[in-house]
């Protein structure tokens, strides 16, 4: 499988504490199933890289460290943005990390505002006037997302529709509710597993991978964990 969502540099963010929780967060999704694993430190905010430069040489470093340990893991890196008033300007200027060297795809996060859904659509439309495409990272958190109509409009603007493995599993709970209602709509592109830690929150994708399977077929489960995410890898289109 590939995961394009993952707090793994070890110190940058919320994420991975140290090195060594990196690499047992990596040997774990190995054990899950997952051969690349996209390592997207959060940009900005409180708890965000506060420069972008840092990401590359801290992901070489573990990179480096995952050879010596012999982790076949196929480590890459992107960022994940919060929706900032200048968020467009930042893309244009080059140094939000995409997922892909043609730089089409970015990753998005946005925030459970009271006047979130507005600000989202608008970021979703200055964003394609650019030529980028958003990835939206876990937008089955968006309690302003709960209208259908809604979900589907940001869809048809051309954002992709990435969702938490762990929410798949976690019945009863809003976010579930959500996007097993996108995943049968087929509006969901990618699911991905934010994993931020070894223990508290480890990536779940393998089980996610079957819930999908035994919901919506194989095919559905491995475009959403395989099919899909390596088209935004090669900045192809879905």
């Amino acid at each position: 499988m590939i995961d394009l969502h993952a707090h793994v540099l070890p110190g940058l963010d919320d994420g991975a504490a140290d090195e060594t929780a990196a690499l047992a967060l990596c040997r774990l999704a190995l054990e899950d199933g997952i051969r690349t694993l996209v390592a997207t430190p959060h940009l900005y905010g409180g708890l965000g890289v506060a420069d972008p430069r840092m990401i590359p040489a801290a992901a070489e470093r573990l990179r480096q460290r995952l050879r010596e340990e012999r982790i076949d893991l196929d480590l890459r890196w992107a960022a994940e943005m919060p929706v900032l008033e200048n968020v467009v300007e930042l893309y244009c200027t080059g140094i939000w990390p995409a997922y892909d060297v043609q730089r089409r795809y970015v990753l998005l996060e946005m925030a459970p505002l009271v006047n979130g859904l507005a600000i989202l659509k608008e970021t979703v439309f200055r964003l394609r006037l650019e030529g980028a495409v958003p990835v939206l990272a876990h937008p089955e958190r968006l309690d302003f997302l709960d209208r259908l109509a809604d979900v589907e409009g940001l869809r048809n603007q051309g954002a992709v529709l990435q969702i938490t493995a762990a929410c798949l599993l976690a019945p009863g709970s809003s976010s579930c509710r959500r996007a097993t209602e996108w995943v049968h709509r087929g509006w969901v592109q990618v699911v991905a597993s934010d994993a931020h830690d070894p223990v508290r929150r480890p990536p779940r994708m393998a089980a996610a991978r079957r819930w999908l399977a035994e919901r919506e077929g194989e095919a559905c489960a491995a475009d959403l964990t395989e099919g899909n995410p390596g088209k935004i890898l090669a900045g192809e289109a879905l």
